[in-house]
């Protein structure tokens, strides 16, 4: 399950409801955190089910009825039998959950078919209970079937989850509807009564009834056979699942859906499914499932096909997604964006995480469906193991994407801003709520996981790690596991290989218990003693707000470091494990640069004392190659981190990135543009310094933009490919002549001559487009957003038509995500794009608030997961000065019962937080801007005098 926002602890842009593989890595905007009391396990235990009756077996019958049904169109109607068990003596009352809209009939049979007495049943909608009254205690261990009958009504897109429809256009350009099904993590009870808990597993057997002509039917296993039936409608039913929880059953219900490709030489063969009009565009999604369901067969050593006899390893390519893809057993569902992938229509970001994305579905499959967490509190075994293998094992199997390499900006890095404040949870904390258990789909539980099993892979040895793995899978198959069943396995694992002999006293146990059940990470300070090669460690649990008062936790680091005398970047495995807050550790004496924390695999970040930060930012600035570019990227992370703490001075910060004037690495660039934003954000309000800073910038990425061109070359690495793609963009916005001459002319001659703009530079050729163009130019890129058949490329389109500064045509563009032409998972996304756009472009978004809040609420689906309306509304007062929050303040207090209230009035406190923070710092940054400048003073000066005369003009 690849994002969803922190709904109790933040809030951010992820448009992605629970996100089932996290995509905070585009950093367009941070997740936010803000106050909170944590739920406790008495308060809030009552919305968890007894464990008093349990669910042994399903037969779920569902009567789907589209437009044909014109008293309740898009309904159904269902019912469903459950063999059940007592587990205790007593049981009078059955409770699982049912969120449908009405339970027309309960009856309760015993094992010989008789019906069972019972008294009227109850419903609380709060928890989605179904109380069913028996008269008499039912006999423990004996089993009885629950015959529920209900009906409800499909939801409207996928934001909802549930089943839903869904729209798209055939090859005719006639609009079809589908049907189907996104049940995690709670939602399996909109579509039949169940007990929807990871814990109570179950046999399910599906049986769906549509019209004749919706042909594309496809569920979690093998189709056993079509039965007609009266009024031109048709019944397929499907094989038995094995023993898994109910939020792993889907379905999908279609007129023109197919197999579009597949590799029929696996035993279930592997096919992507798809809308008619992708046939044969989806190769390159089937060659990456191919090889990762060959990769996890011979990792885990328990091959696909061998998990049950009727699954089917099929990967659903949907128009609709909540989204990025979601790991139901057997068919995974996949938003259309990462599946139909074509170099030539596909920017390099999107086909690099698609491969990320199928791995990390696959691994699901064992991580998740063989085994299960035994509740949402421990989510992160789940998506922490899905998002490692999504990286090391994407890079067995495709080495050229170079995936272990983007781990740290895509997932540490991540993690490491946001596991940094007094707010944040433990890996393993409690959930209970809708909200928490949403909540706990973000950060911590994907990127701090992931990060922390690299981290200990590392530890235990990359093979006693696998061999954990496979101890992990033996000893709890088709059953739900907490964090002492994984523990259980890696100490077997690490007693069978002794490989952790070379940490005497290292109690591993303990290691595990702190960073899986203890908040945050620690900075290591190292001190350093030239003369005598002494090497202080003392180590703190960080806090990105300075005035934060430090904690006594301590944190179990592996330790590793090189020198500039004897470096080596290679070796991963640590040299001992820190377990107190403060050691020694000896090298050579004399003096040379030292960096800890190798190609920045450890949890935790690192501050030096000053002579050794001049020995590396003067290695950094002429000899960069001599430390590895992944720790030179760890150095710019920690530099803004340590600015932002006030470790060290903003001048001093930048007198270390100096070196960035040289740089061209993508990992390099990637934290440096996040700090430089977050820098620029706060000095928005004063647009001439920021207009002197933005050039400052531009001088530091003058040497990167002309060595990687405005054009893709012949061989080169997709590392490479997203270098200039982020650089280039972010070049564009900050107004650099020859980026926004360069994409212009390629926007010009797209719309003059017809000449295709290289998929690989669309991004920023788009967006520059839009922002020098006209009303012509907007109305042709919004006439190919309409004729694309490729998602990403109209998300991209999207996100150039928000650049457009005229207020009638960005009025124009926001209009649409009132309508269903921009589909309800990218709305907020493409709500964003408008403020991205361009600086002055908040007044216009307010005014389009002003007057359409009551549509904005409807048409974003405001009480979906995702909660995209408080992402909106908080996103938009980043961008505001004081008079306009002012004026937003104002209005939000004239709105009648709005439910973003409280949360965009916490956005609205930060953004003048971050204001006084601009004006109290901003003379520093210029003055360290001045003093930093080397080489690039000249170049400095003339960006400086250009930008003037821009405004002036």
């Amino acid at each position: 399950m690849s994002n969803i926002l922190f709904v109790a602890l933040s809030f951010g842009l992820l448009a992605l409801a629970t996100g089932d593989h996290p995509l905070s890595w585009y950093r367009d905007f941070q997740e936010v955190q803000y106050g909170g009391v944590p739920a406790t396990r008495n308060d809030e235990r009552a919305y968890r089910l007894p464990m008093t009756v349990v669910p042994l077996d399903y037969d779920i019958y569902l009567d789907l009825f589209f437009a044909e049904r014109t008293d309740r169109p898009f309904s159904y109607d269902g019912s469903v039998d459950i063999v059940i068990q007592a587990k205790a003596e007593n049981v009078n009352q059955i409770v699982l959950h049912a969120n449908v809209d009405t339970i027309r009939d309960v009856k309760l049979k015993n094992l010989a078919g008789a019906e069972v007495g019972l008294k009227p049943h109850e419903t609380e909608p709060l928890y989605h209970f179904l109380k069913v009254n028996v008269e008499n205690p039912l006999t423990p261990n004996v089993n009885y079937t629950l015959h529920i009958e209900y009906s409800s009504t499909m939801n409207e897109g996928p934001m909802k989850r549930g089943i839903w429809r869904g729209w798209y256009l055939d090859e005719n350009k006639v609009e079809r509807i589908y049907a189907t099904t996104h049940f995690q993590p709670y939602n399996a009870r909109q579509a039949f009564p169940c007990w929807d808990e990871p814990f109570f597993k179950a046999v399910f057997k599906v049986h769906i009834s549509r019209p004749s002509g919706y042909t594309g039917v496809f569920s979690n296993t093998v189709n056993t056979g079509n039965v007609t039936l009266p009024n031109n409608r048709v019944r397929t039913d499907f094989a038995a699942t094995p023993e898994m929880s109910s939020y792993l059953v889907t379905f999908l219900v279609s007129e023109t859906f197919q197999v579009i490709a597949e590799d029929t030489s696996f035993k279930p063969p592997i096919r992507i499914i798809g809308r008619s009009n992708t046939d044969g565009l989806a190769d390159h999604v089937l060659e990456l499932a191919v090889k990762m369901t060959e990769f996890f067969d011979n990792y885990f050593g328990i091959p696909y096909a061998t998990l049950h006899p009727n699954l089917l390893n099929d990967h659903v390519s949907s128009p609709d997604w909540a989204s990025a893809g979601t790991e139901n057993w057997g068919m995974v569902s996949y938003r259309e964006l990462y599946m139909i992938i074509n170099k030539n229509e596909t920017i390099m970001s999107i086909e690099h995480y698609a491969a990320t994305l199928v791995s990390h579905e696959l691994a699901h499959k064992w991580f998740g469906n063989l085994i299960t967490c035994y509740w949402w509190s421990n989510t992160w075994i789940n998506e922490g193991y899905a998002s490692y293998f999504g990286y090391i094992a994407t890079h067995a199997m495709f080495p050229e994407y170079e995936l272990p390499d983007h781990f740290n900006n895509r997932y540490l890095q991540t993690s490491l801003a946001f596991d940094s404040s007094r707010t944040t949870v433990p890996l393993n904390h409690e959930v209970n709520t809708p909200l928490q258990v949403t909540g706990h789909f973000g950060t911590i539980s994907y990127s701090k996981a992931a990060s922390f099993v690299r981290m200990t892979a590392n530890i235990m040895s990359l093979e006693t790690f696998q061999k954990s793995c496979r101890l992990f899978l033996l000893e709890n198959p088709y059953k739900p596991t907490d964090q002492f069943d994984l523990l259980k396995a890696m100490n077997d694992a690490i007693l069978d290989d002794n490989s952790l002999a070379i940490y005497p006293g290292f109690n591993f146990s303990e290691y595990y218990r702190i960073w899986v059940n203890e908040p945050g990470y620690p900075i290591l300070t190292v001190n350093i003693d030239y003369d005598t090669g002494y090497m202080d460690l003392k180590q703190e649990r960080f806090f990105l707000n300075p005035n934060e008062q430090t904690t006594e936790q301590v944190y179990p680091i592996p330790i590793t470091y090189t020198t500039s005398r004897n470096a080596d970047f290679s070796n991963l495995r640590p040299s001992q494990m820190m377990t107190t807050d403060s050691t020694r550790i000896e090298k050579s004496p004399g003096e040379e640069w030292v960096i800890f924390n190798i190609q920045q695999q450890g949890h935790y970040r690192v501050n030096y004392n000053k002579r050794n930060w001049e020995l590396i930012s003067d290695a950094l600035l002429n000899n960069p190659n001599s430390i590895h570019y992944l720790n030179r990227a760890q150095i710019v992370d920690d530099v803004f981190a340590l600015m932002r703490s006030e470790r060290i001075t903003i001048e001093f910060a930048l007198h270390i990135l100096k070196f960035l004037a040289k740089e061209t690495n993508n990992h390099v660039w990637e934290p440096a543009i996040s700090g430089f934003n977050w820098l620029r954000a706060r000095i928005r309000h004063i647009p001439e310094k920021q207009a002197e800073f933005d050039a400052y910038i531009l001088a530091q990425m003058e040497h990167a933009i002309t060595t990687l061109g405005f054009e893709p070359k012949d061989g080169e690495t997709p590392t490479v490919t997203m270098a200039r793609q982020s650089i280039l963009h972010f070049a564009c916005l900050l107004g650099h002549e020859k980026c926004i001459q360069e994409s212009w002319d390629r926007f010009s001659n797209w719309r003059i001559n017809n000449t295709p703009v290289n998929s690989r530079v669309r991004r920023n050729v788009y967006v520059t487009g839009m922002r020098e163009g006209d009303r012509e130019d907007f109305d042709f890129l919004l006439s190919k957003f309409r004729d694309s058949n490729y998602a990403n490329d109209q998300l991209e389109m999207l996100r150039g038509l928000g650049a457009t500064k005229d207020p009638e045509l960005l009025t124009r563009f926001l209009q649409l995500t009132l309508t269903k032409e921009v589909r309800s998972h990218d709305k907020l996304n493409t709500f964003n794009y408008a403020l991205l756009g361009n600086q002055e472009n908040y007044k216009t978004v307010m005014q389009f608030v002003k007057d359409n809040i009551n549509a904005i609420r409807t048409e974003y689906v405001e009480d979906s997961p995702a909660r995209p309306v408080h992402s909106a509304l908080s996103n938009l007062a980043g961008y505001m000065d004081e008079p306009a929050l002012v004026e937003y303040e104002a209005w939000l207090n004239e709105q009648p019962n709005l439910p973003q209230l409280a949360t965009v009035k916490s956005s609205i406190d930060s953004a003048r937080s971050n204001m006084a923070w601009g004006t109290a710092n901003v003379d520093k940054i210029i003055a360290a801007t001045k003093s930093s400048a080397t080489t690039t003073v000249t170049s400095l000066f003339m960006l400086v005098a250009m930008t003037v005369l821009l405004q002036i003009v």
